[in-house]
């Protein structure tokens, strides 16, 4: 059986797939992130191709008449168990729960079944969500409903973060039409613009960066650190988790020979002091939970500034946190490499010069 995901979770990522301002609030209310729990649960999962017999079927009182005890059972044989006695009459559930010595308290009354059968499984079956059993007649109270295998992986509990977000991107390209997926696009993006983070580059010019703690440490380096630090900095390159980077000055890039590839090891930020004779660069690392400027960090670097004709002598190396209190500061300053910088935002005007006493090796 697939692992089941809790109701909370399942809401959660049902609503980042059907935003609520680009969809009905029915496709991702809690009922819906219950369903979800439920059919995960008794593995009512299937592709669009599946003989109609070996697929396991569901129907709305297979969620209604969940409860939090069938929940906490998650072995194979409890949840096997579950969904046979579900597959009957109410009476048989409510005999289940007192042989397991608990009352039976399901978590929706009866009357949830129609919003879920009329609707909630009705729009998921016409966005390619839902398979329905053929042949069934919609008044019966036969088990017709499973989730569709593509959409069902979006609820696996291992897969998070950025690639969650893309497989959910990636499953709205192949089942949604252009139209609405024009919709949830121009909806995600305001949801987006409105937590971006804005960053003023020295020149005046400004550029956005996606929401997060990253984000909010690069600003506080280009809007408060360099100005402080550098004579006259220039922001020639800030790089995102993905493919997305952000040219500061592409003109002195050009004139400096840089090559920005995203193919290549890049750093967080790319910064140049142009008030230093030579041109002094700043490599730096922006830490939110991880990717100090360690020893290896700092020679993959060194490497990639070589492809750029960049001399060692000529790059410093920075690694940035929001504070030292934070967990990230607190496990990771240890690990970074001999002859580097540390710099707080919650402490604009100091920085940590990080030395060995031991005669320095290059890497």
């Amino acid at each position: 059986m697939r692992n089941s995901v809790d109701p909370p979770e399942a809401e959660r990522r049902l609503q980042m797939i059907f935003p609520r301002a680009a969809f009905d609030t029915v496709l991702s209310n809690p009922l819906a992130g219950l369903a979800i729990t439920a059919l995960l649960y008794i593995d009512a999962v299937c592709k669009v191709d599946d003989q109609a017999d070996l697929v396991v079927w569901a129907r709305p009182s297979t969620v209604t008449w969940m409860s939090q005890e069938a929940l906490s059972r998650q072995s194979d044989a409890d949840r096997e168990l579950w969904r046979k006695t579900a597959a009957g009459q109410k009476k048989h559930v409510e005999a289940l729960h007192q042989s397991w010595g608990v009352p039976f308290a399901p978590l929706y009354a009866d009357n949830s079944r129609e919003t879920l059968r009329d609707e909630t499984f009705r729009l998921w079956h016409e966005h390619g969500a839902m398979r329905k059993k053929a042949g069934v007649a919609t008044s019966s109270s036969r088990p017709r409903w499973a989730l569709l295998d593509d959409f069902a992986d979006l609820f696996d509990p291992t897969l998070t973060g950025e690639e969650l977000e893309k497989a959910a991107s990636d499953w709205r390209e192949l089942h949604l039409d252009p139209g609405t997926r024009l919709k949830v696009n121009v909806v995600r993006k305001a949801e987006t613009d409105k937590h971006a983070v804005t960053i003023t580059l020295p020149d005046g010019t400004a550029r956005t960066l996606e929401p997060g703690k990253s984000s909010h440490i690069l600003k506080g380096v280009v809007e408060s650190w360099a100005p402080t630090r550098l004579t006259k900095p220039v922001v020639l390159a800030i790089s995102e988790p993905g493919v997305k980077v952000h040219l500061g000055d592409e003109q002195l890039l050009q004139v400096l020979g840089i090559k920005i590839d995203q193919a290549n090891v890049l750093p967080d930020a790319l910064l140049a002091d142009l008030g230093t004779e030579p041109v002094h660069f700043w490599i730096v690392e922006a830490v939110a939970t991880d990717g100090p400027v360690s020893r290896s960090r700092r020679m993959a670097l060194l490497g990639w500034a070589a492809q750029q004709n960049i001399k060692s002598s000529r790059c410093s190396f920075l690694t940035a946190f929001l504070s030292r209190n934070a967990e990230p500061a607190k496990r990771r300053l240890k690990d970074l490499a001999p002859g580097t910088w540390a710099w707080f935002v919650s402490e604009p005007h100091h920085e940590l010069a990080w030395y060995s006493f031991l005669p320095a090796v290059e890497d």
